[in-house]
């Protein structure tokens, strides 16, 4: 939370690039203190299981954001509750996003939630006042 992340090679990132980035990849989360000393070590995450990616191709069938034809190939797996927030890798906390609308739910006022095992997305109340929910109906049957 306080908005900035460093790799183990020493580059700086915002936290929020290092959220989408984690949200498919193997790292392991730690909070220093202002003298570098650990405050937490967090648990390791893995890119999401091949099981994991056949089952949200099959559910998703490409980008999950409303209006989006974008095809699997094109996308990657989005914990709904993110990992660091204690969300864990499973197909009920997952999404199928292309990139542009990944990084849309990582800076934006969209929030993304499993209603009944379907991916359902709420606009920011500028967009919509009343956050109607909303699906991706192109890549469904």
């Amino acid at each position: 939370q306080v908005g900035e992340a460093m790799l183990d090679t020493g580059q700086h990132l915002p936290a929020d690039q290092l959220r989408r980035v984690a949200c498919d990849a193997g790292i392991i989360p730690a909070v220093l203190g202002g003298e570098g000393q650990p405050l937490d070590i967090g648990r390791k995450t893995r890119t999401f299981p091949a099981r994991i990616r056949r089952a949200l191709v099959l559910r998703d069938r490409g980008c999950a954001f409303p209006g989006c034809d974008r095809p699997p190939r094109h996308c990657d797996g989005h914990h709904v509750r993110h990992w660091a927030d204690g969300g864990d890798t499973s197909v009920d906390n997952a999404v199928l996003l292309c990139r542009q609308h990944h990084t849309l739910i990582h800076q934006s006022k969209w929030e993304v939630r499993m209603i009944n095992g379907i991916p359902m997305f709420y606009p920011p109340a500028w967009l919509d006042p009343q956050r109607r929910p909303r699906r991706n109906l192109i890549n469904t049957a």
